[in-house]
């Protein structure tokens, strides 16, 4: 093949598509980097072993749980939910009503009846749901009174 007058060479036009490769490839890191950012949202999760000890003929359920999100969370009783055994109820009085990134608070929640149908059981599952933020399954360990 020849080349003709105003072709370009080899070497030009490998450079020109090197340019043009990198040029795209900024511009994708631009956009994961710079425009895509990390979305702000709460997340929770479970600190230690949640548990059950019997009160009368119900027993109590606590939680403690940890913000491992990138924005703050309020805590209402009314928003904070636990289902165990079909019953669900509403926290009594989490210990903090704001929750900010990296902090704890715990969760007590006062089941009027069912210490019978989990008494002889070691764990119990529930589902903690924290309104604007999700639901949760939990396993909770069974304290026996002696």
């Amino acid at each position: 093949m020849k080349a003709r007058r105003g072709d370009l060479s080899g070497p030009v036009l490998a450079i020109l598509v090197t340019l043009v490769l990198l040029a795209i490839g900024a511009a994708i890191v631009a956009y994961f980097v710079l425009l895509g950012g990390a979305p702000q949202q709460a997340v929770i999760a479970v600190v230690g072993q949640p548990t059950i000890v019997k009160e009368g003929t119900g027993f109590e359920a606590k939680i403690v749980i940890k913000n491992v999100g990138s924005t703050s969370i309020t805590l209402s009783s009314s928003d904070i939910k636990l289902k165990i055994l079909e019953t669900e109820v509403s926290a009594t009085s989490p210990s903090s009503a704001s929750l900010s990134p990296g902090g704890t608070a715990t969760l007590v929640f006062d089941f009027s009846s069912g210490w019978s149908t989990i008494q002889d059981k070691e764990t119990v599952s529930g589902a903690l749901t924290i309104e604007g933020v999700g639901t949760l399954e939990v396993v909770f360990r069974v304290i026996k009174s002696s």
